[in-house]
């Protein structure tokens, strides 16, 4: 494989992990007007306009493959990478912290070597598996804030639990839209994901109206936010898809170690939260449990796992 398109997609992949890493704590300025939902559906229809805007001036071969049939594959990305990741990522950020909430997005290679075990047929090692269990760890800790056996109900964040389950969402994109590349360029793909996954969350929005305040659609910093994240992070959907075809997906997931640091960054500049010793010790035990499982994917690629496209 040649090593430009290799330098070409790890940019990609720190630039797209740099943007998401802040996120949590740009939508928590979000989210002050602008409830879960609804941001999540502007967000979404203006990404889908943009990217729509981008497929229409690009070239025919852009569109290669497209036909009745690949309906139901673009159902499952927008299902998977916009309904249920980027939709339930605002909620869980609604109901923890932005600190928290970077902290838990970074087990997310964790979560796509195992979806990739499952479905890609890639093989874990016993210090791979020594690698999930500290990062469930970390995850514990910080859940817990260092509370493991004193910890009251009460004290349990519900937008932590949110953000776990919209890992997995995440993960299923990211592991389905492997094979879903040998198909189909990656602006179709991501594309197809927005406007499929934005025909979902527009009726969700509307239905869950009544739950929350109404928005504030006078604030410029909401509005700000909305094109910061909607514009940026459809480019980065794009470079995330052009790298994974690239270098694969347990790979390319590597990168979002980068997310807990920035965001950890910008939690006590952008909100003022305070980052504490557990949420720190968290991070670490994720982060090397992340190190442990995706060490496999640092080494040469033996014959059975290097990448096929």
């Amino acid at each position: 494989m040649p090593g430009t398109s290799q330098t070409r997609a790890y940019v990609a992949l720190l630039l797209s992990v740099a943007l998401w890493g802040s996120y949590p704590a740009t939508a928590k300025l979000a989210l002050v007007d602008f409830p879960p939902f609804f941001l999540a559906a502007v967000r979404c229809t203006l990404a889908s306009c943009f990217l729509l805007m981008l497929l229409a001036r690009s070239s025919s071969d852009t569109i290669r493959g497209l036909g009745p049939g690949a309906a139901g594959v673009f159902l499952v990305l927008g299902a998977a990478g916009i309904w249920g990741s980027m939709q339930f990522t605002y909620l869980a950020i609604y109901y923890t912290t932005a600190g928290n909430a970077v902290i838990l997005q970074a087990v997310t290679p964790v979560v796509v070597a195992l979806f990739a075990r499952v479905y890609l047929g890639e093989r874990l090692r016993r210090v791979q598996w020594l690698g999930v269990s500290a990062s469930v760890f970390g995850v514990l800790l910080v859940i817990t804030r260092g509370r493991l056996a004193l910890l009251e109900p009460a004290d349990l964040h519900v937008g932590d639990f949110i953000t776990l389950a919209s890992l997995c969402s995440w993960a299923v994109y990211t592991v389905y839209g492997k094979r879903v590349l040998a198909s189909y360029s990656p602006l179709l793909a991501t594309t197809a994901a927005y406007v499929m996954g934005t025909l979902l969350i527009l009726p969700t929005a509307m239905v869950v109206a009544p739950l929350f305040p109404t928005p504030r659609l006078g604030s410029l910093t909401a509005w700000a936010v909305v094109v910061y994240q909607g514009v940026l992070g459809a480019v980065a959907h794009i470079w995330w898809y052009r790298a994974v075809q690239i270098v694969g997906p347990s790979q390319a997931a590597i990168f979002t170690n980068l997310q807990p640091i920035v965001g950890i960054v910008l939690a006590p500049l952008l909100v003022g939260e305070r980052i504490g010793l557990w949420q720190i010790l968290g991070t670490a035990c994720v982060l090397v449990g992340v190190g442990l499982t995706t060490r496999a994917h640092l080494r040469p690629a033996s014959p059975e796992n290097k990448d096929p496209h």
